[in-house]
């Protein structure tokens, strides 16, 4: 495994967290008031963009002619 394999793997295992973290939170949404709520999805939806754009820039790097 490369440094980037690495890199991805443990951005994904923190987008994993994230997901259950926000799904315990969803399953307990009477009690969790509507802005922390809404800052729980912005948090998590930063993350995946974040790992989205990493694979992509991976992609790209490693594909140089």
């Amino acid at each position: 495994m490369d440094a980037a394999s690495l890199k991805n793997k443990g951005a994904a295992a923190i987008v994993a967290i994230s997901s259950i973290h926000l799904l315990r939170v969803f399953m307990d949404a009477r009690h969790v008031p509507d802005n922390k709520l809404m800052w729980y999805v912005v948090i998590h939806l930063a993350f995946v963009l974040s790992v989205f754009m990493m694979g992509c820039l991976d992609k790209i790097s490693r594909h140089k002619p």
